[in-house]
């Protein structure tokens, strides 16, 4: 973003995404990637660099340490054991790759809305070919997405922030999965707790049931998890509780606030 939009970016009614996605190549992709990422931590792990210790439910990552987010998505699946898995956003490839390579039991499939983002999943992770597709998470609900047990994001519903959609792409996240839901997101971004409590409360989730937990990884990382039981972790009853102990953005604080006022949610009558 230029220095001119970054001026005059809060005084647009409705925000834009993030990104244009139509121009996040995979270049654009693969240095954020390069920079963001692979300078600190290891992106993609080949077999035996990883394992799962049950005892503690903890993933040991052998050599360079891998990111604390993905560590958390690993360290989810190796407590729930889910049977099958979807990442909304897949991007590259490497967090639902090292799922693939972890947990080889584990049916895997991931979706992207970037055609380039594909393109560069199947250069690095031939082995997904066949388990990735085109997947616009904003648009309305698709029976030819494939479901999963547990289907998570990791930075993606964080920077959608056009007219109601991230809405959207919650209610289809809950929808494509039968179990579990992940949100592996900067919690600042949008008041996640709250959005789904409204969505849930006013009919737009799929789900009978909703528990909404706090998962903290070994490493740091937090995420917000949404399960149709509940499990033995914290229950998140609102956005405070999962940004304890984080410092405030007041500029993102201010902008989820604006996004959640958006919606009018169920069927009220005057």
């Amino acid at each position: 973003m230029n220095i001119w939009r970054r001026l005059f970016y809060k005084k647009r009614k409705f925000y834009d995404d993030d990104f244009d996605w139509d121009n996040y190549t995979s270049d654009s992709y693969q240095r954020r990637l390069e920079g963001d990422v692979e300078t600190n931590y290891r992106a993609v792990s080949e077999a035996g660099q990883l394992r799962f210790d049950k005892a503690s439910g903890t993933v040991i990552s052998e050599g360079t340490p891998i990111h604390p987010n993905q560590q958390l998505i690993l360290e989810v699946i190796g407590r729930l054991g889910p049977a099958s898995v979807h990442e909304v956003g897949c991007g590259g490839g490497d967090h639902i790759a090292n799922v693939a390579r972890l947990y080889p039991q584990v049916r895997v499939s991931g979706g992207d809305r970037g055609d380039t983002q594909l393109e560069l999943a199947r250069e690095r992770h031939p082995e997904l070919v066949g388990k990735l597709g085109l997947q616009d998470i904003t648009m309305p609900f698709s029976h030819h997405w494939p479901g999963a047990e547990l289907v998570y994001s990791q930075a993606v519903v964080m920077h959608i922030h056009t007219a109601v959609s991230h809405f959207v792409a919650l209610s289809n996240m809950v929808r494509q999965a039968s179990k579990y839901v992940l949100l592996m997101e900067n919690h600042q971004c949008h008041n996640f707790v709250a959005d789904l409590q409204l969505l849930f409360e006013n009919g737009h989730l799929a789900w009978d049931t909703l528990h909404i937990h706090r998962f903290d990884g070994s490493t740091g990382a937090r995420a917000a998890l949404l399960s149709k039981t509940a499990l033995d972790l914290p229950v998140l009853k609102s956005d405070v509780q999962l940004r304890e102990g984080l410092d405030p953005s007041y500029r993102r604080l201010r902008r989820a606030d604006e996004d959640s006022a958006r919606a009018i949610a169920g069927f009220r009558r005057p």
